[in-house]
């Protein structure tokens, strides 16, 4: 039995089901973990195209399954082997679901982890909530260095990514791009800021390489809370960089969300109360831009939603980044 739920931030359309998946591939995913699968609950949150569902195995376990076919993109396919390496690689203190068994054919890849019980925090961020999850910033930074894996390394991964301002600037139609993706008063400051918007952005790779297995991409939906840790989840974009990235780049949808001081969490937080000024705010000029750019993408058909939540971050960031400037 499998059903789906609805809810804020669902998806734009349903996932496919356990029950929609080829038999040869279910019978491959029960014989990888020993049991069979009698119940299935599709998630009603995430930017996948894949199956996604929370499953109750017949020897009693519960464990959060995913899968993915060639046939919507070997992209997925290849993602869900880079999560299984991840996930199989991280300490046990690691803020991270167990690896409880993989499936791959070469056509379907599926990943099975732990399922953990616990909320997404509540949006908009409260404090407790949000002081949970910097505390657990640090401590995943702490459990994920040194590094797992010798790779991908995060300046190679999001080398082409960190190029916005410099597209832009480059682009006939940058200054009407950014009317489309910016208020009225941060696309006209951006506007007349482009050529040193780019300047600025070139430099963030300078400090980002570093020795820490970075979640990558992590924001409310890809974080549960129990009443006694917080979980990092879906580990796809992991690499290998400087501690303080994974901080940085969440901090932009929280502020996109609440009334926050990112200002004030980047003085304290240990990852980056000693990053250099010119470091941060370079990091976070290339991430505004990255924000912009891929807010202006058209949304993908399994989540059409996203480019409006991307385009709010960049936002948030390119305020934070007039701030510190």
């Amino acid at each position: 039995m499998e059903t789906a739920a609805t809810g804020p931030g669902s998806r734009g359309r349903p996932r496919p089901t356990w029950s929609e998946l080829p038999a040869d591939v279910r019978t491959g995913i029960e014989s990888a973990l020993g049991t069979e699968v009698v119940e299935a609950h599709s998630a009603p949150l995430g930017l996948t195209p894949g199956l996604a569902s929370r499953v109750r195995l017949a020897d009693g376990r519960r464990a959060f399954l995913k899968a993915a076919g060639v046939h919507r993109g070997a992209f997925e396919v290849e993602k869900l082997r880079r999560e299984a390496r991840v996930l199989g690689s991280l300490r046990p203190d690691a803020p991270a679901p167990d690896l409880l068994g993989v499936y791959d054919d070469g056509r379907w890849a599926a990943l099975a982890c732990t399922d953990v019980d616990g909320r997404p925090p509540a949006l908009p961020w409260t404090p407790g909530d949000l002081e949970r999850v910097l505390a657990a910033v640090a401590d995943c930074a702490a459990a994920t260095t040194p590094a797992p894996l010798t790779g991908p390394r995060f300046v190679t991964d999001w080398a082409a990514d960190l190029t916005g301002w410099r597209s832009l600037a480059n682009s006939p139609s940058g200054a009407e791009d950014l009317k489309a993706a910016l208020p009225a008063d941060l696309a006209d400051r951006a506007a007349g800021d482009l050529d040193q918007l780019a300047r600025l952005e070139a430099g963030w790779s300078v400090c980002a390489d570093g020795d820490t297995l970075l979640h990558g991409d992590l924001r409310a939906d890809n974080i549960l809370l129990t009443d006694e840790r917080v979980w990092f989840v879906d580990w796809p974009s992991a690499s290998v960089g400087a501690p303080w990235l994974d901080l940085l780049f969440f901090l932009p949808g929280v502020a996109a969300s609440a009334a926050v001081d990112v200002e004030e969490i980047v003085r304290s937080h240990p990852l980056t109360r000693d990053v250099a000024p010119e470091t941060i705010t370079a990091t976070v000029a290339a991430l505004a831009g990255f924000l912009v750019t891929v807010g202006l993408e058209p949304a993908p058909w399994y989540a059409p939603e996203v480019r409006a939540f991307q385009l709010a971050e960049a936002a948030a960031a390119l305020r934070w980044l007039y701030r510190r400037r």
